[in-house]
């Protein structure tokens, strides 16, 4: 699994070709700032999820990506892509990183194996079926929005980031993050820093 030690995100895709950017995070330490920002926020979240299963969840819902790979949320990437606003992509997503799940984990004892692909994909139905989604699902899901967003405002942008992607990210992140107070603040919050660095 120290693979995704390995993996870039946003590099490459859709919007970052000519980002200039010194170092890029990989999967691995999304991972574990997405988990440090459970850790720290569960306090104020309304809806208390189970905040272990929430850790597991989220150290188990990026290792698809070594067989299934990442794709542009919000564009067309190398003939996927565009999950954020498709749900059509999004279901291609959640079968191909389904697949790849239970490719992964098959060589777990049994009861690891059951678990990380049950953790894996309560995360994923989360999108997939919002009106069934657990509270670990939504806090996972919402604070894997957040998280992207901080990335883009360490990075300023990386000298082209424009009003409309702003607005993109404030869909993306604040439609997840509008069920609970405490985290639609903090999506407001990255919003208007994003907006400062806007390119004009």
């Amino acid at each position: 699994m120290s693979a995704v030690k390995n993996l870039l995100r946003y590099k490459g895709m859709p919007g970052w070709e000519h980002a200039h950017i010194e170092r890029w995070d990989s999967v691995a330490e999304h991972q574990w700032r997405f988990a440090l920002m459970a850790v720290m926020y569960h306090k104020y979240i309304a809806d208390k999820p189970d905040l272990l299963k929430t850790v597991k969840m989220i150290l188990v819902h990026d290792i698809v990506e070594l067989l299934a790979v990442d794709y542009s949320p919000v564009a067309t990437h190398k003939g996927a892509g565009g999950h954020a606003f498709s749900d059509k992509a999004y279901t291609t997503k959640f079968e191909r990183e389904e697949a790849a799940a239970h490719e992964i984990f098959r060589s777990l004892p049994e009861e690891q194996r059951d678990e990380c692909i049950a953790l894996w994909r309560e995360y994923a139905m989360t999108k997939l079926e919002p009106e069934t989604s657990t509270p670990e699902g939504r806090y996972a899901y919402a604070l894997d929005k957040l998280e992207a967003q901080i990335q883009i405002v360490d990075w300023n942008g990386g000298g082209t980031w424009t009003a409309e992607r702003t607005e993109q990210s404030k869909k993306y992140a604040g439609e997840w993050s509008a069920y609970d107070p405490a985290l639609s603040y903090v999506c407001n919050l990255l919003v208007e820093e994003m907006r400062r660095f806007e390119k004009k």
